[in-house]
């Protein structure tokens, strides 16, 4: 009994799971923002620098440094050039000699055909298909969608828009739950989506 009473103790400690809980006080690591800015310090390049090999004021001058992209007028496509432009003409030629750098290639030396899944148009829809296209359309266009007409008469979506186009109350309706779900959004998303807007008018303005 006495053995019993001094065993359970040894035994309870060795076999109580010891925490793993990580201790709360912060430990300081190398990613620091002093360490950080100086591994960042790159030296600027030497076309960059100024030339010391020159007295002053001669050691002051104007760095001309532009960037590789940048486009060449020299290197104008050929169907971008005028009609009586002289390089028409000898690009003309050029093409006609076998080692000339804008000769054609030959099917060989070209890359490999890209495989991707193609669309064969047809055109199997008559006048009639489309004015029932239509009717449904006007009839419920919350159950004719532009993709369930599209399934059902086997063409594009792109195509019953044309043809078939939505009343006006359907798109009020889509334009009424689109600004209820709008209202319920945060300051947060509607600030992305407002600095987003103002992007795409940019890009298309040609500012970015």
């Amino acid at each position: 009994m006495e053995f019993r009473a001094i065993a359970r103790p040894a035994v309870r400690l060795l076999t109580t799971p010891r925490s793993t809980t990580l201790p709360l006080t912060t430990i300081r690591g190398h990613k620091t923002t002093t360490r950080t800015k100086r591994s960042l310090k790159i030296a600027p390049h030497d076309s960059f620098l100024p030339d010391r090999s020159t007295a002053f004021p001669a050691a002051d001058s104007i760095i001309y440094n532009p960037p590789s992209s940048e486009a060449s007028p020299e290197h104008t496509p050929f169907l971008f050039l005028p009609s009586n432009d002289a390089r028409r003409v000898a690009f003309t030629r050029l093409r006609h000699i076998a080692d000339s750098p804008v000769a054609p290639k030959k099917e060989s030396e070209l890359p490999p055909e890209m495989r991707y899944k193609k669309r064969t148009p047809s055109y199997h829809l008559g006048a009639e298909e489309i004015k029932e296209m239509k009717r449904l359309r006007n009839e419920d266009p919350f159950k004719w969608t532009s993709y369930a007409l599209a399934e059902k008469f086997s063409c594009s979506s792109v195509f019953v828009r044309m043809a078939a186009p939505a009343p006006p109350e359907y798109l009020k309706a889509l334009k009424d739950k689109t600004e209820r779900r709008e209202g319920r959004w945060g300051h947060i998303r509607t600030k992305a989506r407002e600095d987003r807007k103002r992007r795409t008018d940019m890009l298309y303005r040609g500012e970015l």
